[in-house]
């Protein structure tokens, strides 16, 4: 991981020694007006993107670079700009405005896509103990090399492909194929899921959606095809208020594994507030409940856990997120070997630093460092696991 360090604090530097673009730059918001009244919304945009870098706190430049990309149908960034707008101290026009937006890249939103590649080396990806014994029945046993932590690089993938098409003003299709690929030169950490979701959504107001539907998803352990899940899901989204916004989530399935395991059925709340404290500053608290029941008791039981996560624009384009989380997991029935139930308990905290004048195409690359602490009464349970992801964005 001492190599990890460096690597991180050169990104560090690279990333921190970006220029303060705009301030050489005194008439860029009138020549961009000018563009934008012109109808020039291409040439306007690089000067947009320099003074939100300059000023991510300037109402009127988020705004107006929020337009740009609305009317170049970058409707990802445009939605993600106006949330942030959402923060700032906005007239009842202007609040109008923002949400009238909102709503016509909601209702012209068809088709959508995202894909996110990832470099992720860890020091225990496998989440093994690092201690070399284990006392069981009162007897000492020492750990295999091949037991214990060790670090090695990964590579995630996520995608998603979403079709929504309009029945009419208040319903909407919902059809979506998502993808988590983690792939590892070590066979034994290699783990791809493909789900298919397919449903209907309500569109009750302008602030609020309900959607439900069914899902089928696969997935693939160390090469294996690993298990099989179906299930109903439902969601609700709406703003709250001028900053807020609150998102509900529940997942039942019913999972058939392909290995030696009893088949059980989950059932999985989820539940996120995000409040746009200023334009450029948001905070995000969201948490989980997920309950396992199967026919063995040692791997069913309870798992939840709570997140929290700041995120602040600085003046010159750099862009920090940091979060903390809080994870339990409480099986139901006594391991075999210890004859103790499973408790564990692990805190996560990670930073995420990138900025947003530094791109790739569409994208700007993110370094994330990360550390998770696991404590469990069954001794080999207990880890550790630093790792710094080299991943992309459009949160900019």
């Amino acid at each position: 991981m001492r190599r990890l360090f460096y690597i991180l604090l050169l990104g560090l530097g690279v990333i921190c020694a970006r220029p303060h673009a705009l301030w050489a730059v005194p008439d860029a918001w009138p020549r961009a007006l000018e563009l934008m009244a012109e109808g020039r919304t291409e040439a306007a945009l690089p000067l947009l993107e320099e003074l939100v870098s300059a000023s991510p706190n300037d109402k009127n430049y988020r705004f107006e670079l929020a337009l740009a990309l609305f009317r170049l149908e970058k409707d990802f960034r445009a939605k993600w700009h106006l949330e942030q707008v959402r923060g700032a101290r906005l007239t009842p026009t202007e609040a109008q405005a923002v949400e009238q937006i909102l709503a016509r890249i909601a209702a012209r939103s068809v088709w959508s896509a995202a894909l996110n590649i990832a470099i992720r080396p860890e020091s225990n990806p496998g989440q093994k103990t690092s201690i070399e014994t284990v006392n069981i029945g009162g007897l000492d046993f020492t750990l295999r090399p091949d037991s214990r932590a060790e670090p090695s690089v990964s590579v995630l993938v996520t995608g998603a492909l979403g079709y929504s098409p309009r029945i009419n003003d208040k319903w909407r299709g919902r059809f979506s194929l998502n993808t988590h690929l983690r792939h590892n030169a070590d066979a034994a950490l290699r783990d791809y899921q493909l789900t298919a979701r397919a449903g209907l959504q309500h569109l009750p107001d302008t602030r609020s959606s309900i959607a439900a539907g069914v899902q089928h998803g696969y997935r693939w352990v160390e090469d294996e095809k690993y298990s099989q899940t179906t299930g109903v899901w439902a969601e609700y989204n709406r703003l709250l208020g001028t900053r807020g916004r609150l998102d509900l989530g529940l997942d039942l399935g019913k999972v058939r594994h392909d290995v030696a395991l009893p088949d059980s059925r989950v059932a999985l709340i989820s539940a996120s507030y995000s409040h746009v404290m200023t334009s450029n500053t948001r905070l995000t608290f969201s948490g989980y409940y997920e309950k396992t029941k199967g026919n063995l008791p040692n791997l069913a039981g309870n798992r939840n856990g709570i997140l929290v996560t700041g995120l602040y624009a600085w003046r010159g384009g750099l862009m920090t997120s940091l979060q903390l989380g809080r994870h339990t997991d409480q099986r139901s029935g006594p391991e075999p070997l210890f004859g103790l139930t499973r408790q564990d308990a692990k805190t996560s905290l990670s930073l995420t630093v990138y900025h947003r004048d530094l791109r790739l195409g569409s994208f700007a690359p993110t370094l994330v460092m990360g550390v998770e602490k696991n404590r469990s009464n069954i001794p080999l349970a207990r880890y550790d696991n630093q790792y710094l992801t080299i991943g992309l964005t459009r949160n900019f």
